[in-house]
Protein backbone atom coordinates (compact mmCIF):
# COMPACT_ATOMS: atom_id res chain seq x y z
CA UNK A 1 0.00 0.00 0.00
CA UNK A 2 1.33 3.41 -0.92
CA UNK A 3 1.69 6.09 1.74
CA UNK A 4 -0.91 8.19 -0.10
CA UNK A 5 -3.46 5.35 -0.09
CA UNK A 6 -2.93 4.66 3.61
CA UNK A 7 -3.26 8.37 4.40
CA UNK A 8 -6.65 8.46 2.68
CA UNK A 9 -7.79 5.23 4.35
CA UNK A 10 -6.67 6.50 7.73
CA UNK A 11 -8.73 9.63 7.05
CA UNK A 12 -11.74 7.40 6.35
CA UNK A 13 -11.21 5.48 9.60
CA UNK A 14 -11.02 8.72 11.58
CA UNK A 15 -14.21 9.96 9.91
CA UNK A 16 -16.07 6.76 10.79
CA UNK A 17 -14.79 6.98 14.37
CA UNK A 18 -15.89 10.62 14.71
CA UNK A 19 -19.41 9.75 13.54
CA UNK A 20 -19.61 6.86 15.97
CA UNK A 21 -18.34 8.95 18.89
CA UNK A 22 -20.93 11.64 18.08
CA UNK A 23 -23.69 9.03 17.86
CA UNK A 24 -24.41 9.89 14.23
CA UNK A 25 -24.61 6.30 13.03
CA UNK A 26 -23.14 4.68 9.96
CA UNK A 27 -22.69 6.85 6.83
CA UNK A 28 -23.34 5.97 3.21
CA UNK A 29 -20.45 5.37 0.83
CA UNK A 30 -21.25 8.70 -0.83
CA UNK A 31 -21.02 10.48 2.52
CA UNK A 32 -17.68 8.83 3.23
CA UNK A 33 -16.38 9.97 -0.15
CA UNK A 34 -17.57 13.53 0.37
CA UNK A 35 -16.02 13.68 3.84
CA UNK A 36 -12.56 12.78 2.56
CA UNK A 37 -12.64 14.87 -0.61
CA UNK A 38 -13.80 12.48 -3.35
CA UNK A 39 -16.18 13.84 -6.00
CA UNK A 40 -17.86 10.49 -6.59
CA UNK A 41 -18.51 7.43 -4.39
CA UNK A 42 -16.41 5.04 -6.50
CA UNK A 43 -12.99 5.87 -4.98
CA UNK A 44 -14.50 5.75 -1.49
CA UNK A 45 -16.02 2.34 -2.20
CA UNK A 46 -12.67 1.05 -3.44
CA UNK A 47 -10.88 2.22 -0.29
CA UNK A 48 -13.63 0.82 1.94
CA UNK A 49 -13.36 -2.58 0.27
CA UNK A 50 -9.61 -2.57 0.86
CA UNK A 51 -10.19 -1.64 4.49
CA UNK A 52 -12.75 -4.42 4.76
CA UNK A 53 -10.34 -6.96 3.26
CA UNK A 54 -7.70 -5.88 5.79
CA UNK A 55 -10.16 -6.26 8.68
CA UNK A 56 -10.57 -2.57 9.59
CA UNK A 57 -14.26 -2.18 8.69
CA UNK A 58 -17.37 -4.27 8.13
CA UNK A 59 -19.76 -3.49 5.29
CA UNK A 60 -23.29 -4.87 4.93
CA UNK A 61 -23.80 -3.69 1.37
CA UNK A 62 -22.69 -1.27 -1.31
CA UNK A 63 -25.63 1.14 -0.93
CA UNK A 64 -26.57 0.61 2.70
CA UNK A 65 -25.43 2.54 5.75
CA UNK A 66 -23.91 -0.60 7.21
CA UNK A 67 -20.29 0.57 7.41
CA UNK A 68 -18.80 -0.07 10.85
CA UNK A 69 -15.34 -0.04 12.37
CA UNK A 70 -14.04 -3.34 13.68
CA UNK A 71 -11.91 -3.57 16.81
CA UNK A 72 -8.86 -3.37 14.56
CA UNK A 73 -10.34 -0.29 12.88
CA UNK A 74 -10.92 1.45 16.21
CA UNK A 75 -7.35 0.69 17.23
CA UNK A 76 -6.02 2.17 13.98
CA UNK A 77 -8.27 5.24 14.26
CA UNK A 78 -7.08 5.82 17.79
CA UNK A 79 -3.57 6.75 16.81
CA UNK A 80 -2.04 10.21 16.55
CA UNK A 81 1.29 11.20 15.00
CA UNK A 82 4.26 12.36 17.04
CA UNK A 83 5.11 15.58 15.24
CA UNK A 84 8.24 16.56 17.09
CA UNK A 85 9.70 18.02 20.26
CA UNK A 86 8.41 21.24 21.74
CA UNK A 87 10.13 23.42 24.31
CA UNK A 88 8.62 24.05 27.71
CA UNK A 89 11.12 26.91 27.80
CA UNK A 90 12.08 29.79 25.53
CA UNK A 91 11.32 27.90 22.35
CA UNK A 92 12.88 25.44 19.92
CA UNK A 93 12.79 25.09 16.17
CA UNK A 94 9.39 24.74 14.54
CA UNK A 95 7.74 21.33 14.54
CA UNK A 96 9.22 18.69 12.29
CA UNK A 97 7.07 15.72 11.27
CA UNK A 98 8.28 12.31 12.44
CA UNK A 99 7.17 8.84 11.40
CA UNK A 100 5.94 7.71 14.80
CA UNK A 101 2.48 7.24 16.26
CA UNK A 102 1.12 6.43 19.67
CA UNK A 103 -2.15 4.65 20.46
CA UNK A 104 -4.68 5.81 23.02
CA UNK A 105 -8.40 5.36 23.51
CA UNK A 106 -10.11 6.24 20.24
CA UNK A 107 -12.65 8.37 22.10
CA UNK A 108 -9.77 10.60 23.22
CA UNK A 109 -8.01 10.78 19.87
CA UNK A 110 -11.18 11.22 17.83
CA UNK A 111 -12.99 14.16 19.49
CA UNK A 112 -16.56 15.25 18.91
CA UNK A 113 -15.20 18.58 17.68
CA UNK A 114 -13.67 16.85 14.66
CA UNK A 115 -10.40 18.75 15.17
CA UNK A 116 -7.10 17.05 14.50
CA UNK A 117 -4.96 15.85 17.39
CA UNK A 118 -1.25 15.03 17.54
CA UNK A 119 1.49 14.25 20.04
CA UNK A 120 4.45 16.43 20.95
CA UNK A 121 7.36 15.54 23.21
CA UNK A 122 8.14 18.16 25.86
CA UNK A 123 11.61 19.59 26.39
CA UNK A 124 12.67 21.97 29.18
CA UNK A 125 11.36 22.84 32.65
CA UNK A 126 9.35 26.06 32.34
CA UNK A 127 5.98 24.28 32.80
CA UNK A 128 6.77 22.03 35.76
CA UNK A 129 4.16 23.85 37.86
CA UNK A 130 1.55 22.62 35.37
CA UNK A 131 2.96 19.06 35.67
CA UNK A 132 4.61 19.19 32.23
CA UNK A 133 8.18 17.97 32.45
CA UNK A 134 11.07 16.87 30.26
CA UNK A 135 10.14 13.84 28.17
CA UNK A 136 6.37 14.04 28.71
CA UNK A 137 4.13 13.38 25.71
CA UNK A 138 1.60 16.14 25.14
CA UNK A 139 -1.63 15.44 23.27
CA UNK A 140 -2.50 18.61 21.35
CA UNK A 141 -5.85 19.47 19.80
CA UNK A 142 -5.66 21.88 16.89
CA UNK A 143 -7.26 25.17 17.93
CA UNK A 144 -6.09 28.60 16.79
CA UNK A 145 -8.29 30.53 19.23
CA UNK A 146 -8.44 28.84 22.66
CA UNK A 147 -9.66 30.87 25.67
CA UNK A 148 -7.31 32.85 27.88
CA UNK A 149 -5.60 30.74 30.52
CA UNK A 150 -5.32 27.69 28.26
CA UNK A 151 -2.00 25.83 28.02
CA UNK A 152 -1.10 26.04 24.34
CA UNK A 153 1.52 25.22 21.75
CA UNK A 154 2.60 28.56 20.26
CA UNK A 155 4.70 29.25 17.17
CA UNK A 156 6.74 32.43 17.66
CA UNK A 157 7.91 34.55 14.73
CA UNK A 158 7.25 31.57 12.44
CA UNK A 159 10.35 29.81 13.79
CA UNK A 160 10.20 28.80 17.46
CA UNK A 161 7.66 26.57 19.17
CA UNK A 162 6.93 26.67 22.88
CA UNK A 163 4.37 25.48 25.44
CA UNK A 164 2.92 28.18 27.71
CA UNK A 165 -0.33 29.43 29.21
CA UNK A 166 -1.83 32.08 26.94
CA UNK A 167 -3.27 35.49 27.86
CA UNK A 168 -4.34 38.00 25.20
CA UNK A 169 -3.75 41.61 26.22
CA UNK A 170 -5.03 43.95 23.53
CA UNK A 171 -2.59 43.88 20.63
CA UNK A 172 -0.14 41.67 22.52
CA UNK A 173 -0.05 38.07 23.65
CA UNK A 174 1.46 37.00 26.95
CA UNK A 175 2.80 33.45 27.18
CA UNK A 176 3.23 32.57 30.83
CA UNK A 177 5.44 29.74 32.17
CA UNK A 178 4.76 27.71 35.32
CA UNK A 179 8.22 27.97 36.83
CA UNK A 180 9.57 30.97 38.75
CA UNK A 181 12.93 30.66 37.02
CA UNK A 182 11.38 31.63 33.67
CA UNK A 183 9.91 34.95 32.57
CA UNK A 184 6.73 35.65 30.65
CA UNK A 185 7.07 35.97 26.89
CA UNK A 186 5.19 39.02 25.58
CA UNK A 187 4.96 39.44 21.81
CA UNK A 188 2.77 41.34 19.33
CA UNK A 189 -0.30 39.29 18.44
CA UNK A 190 0.78 39.18 14.81
CA UNK A 191 4.02 37.40 15.70
CA UNK A 192 2.48 34.39 17.42
CA UNK A 193 0.36 31.60 15.99
CA UNK A 194 -1.45 29.21 18.31
CA UNK A 195 -1.18 25.69 16.92
CA UNK A 196 -3.32 23.99 19.52
CA UNK A 197 -4.16 23.44 23.17
CA UNK A 198 -2.77 20.74 25.46
CA UNK A 199 -5.58 18.40 26.45
CA UNK A 200 -3.67 15.44 27.89
CA UNK A 201 -0.22 14.85 29.35
CA UNK A 202 1.33 11.40 29.34
CA UNK A 203 4.15 10.99 31.86
CA UNK A 204 6.89 8.35 31.51
CA UNK A 205 6.18 5.34 33.78
CA UNK A 206 9.35 6.04 35.79
CA UNK A 207 7.71 9.16 37.35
Amino acid sequence: MTKENWSKRFEILRYLARRAVRGEGSPSVREVGGAVGFRSPQPAHKHLRKLEEAGYVEMEGVRSRGIRLTEKGWEAAGRAPLLGRVAAGRGIEAIEVRDEAFPLAAGLLVPRSGRGRFWLEARGDSMTGARIEEGDLLLVEENEDPPNGTVVVALLHGEKVTVKRIYREGEEVRLRPHNGKHRDIVVPAGEVRIQGEIIYVLHPPSR
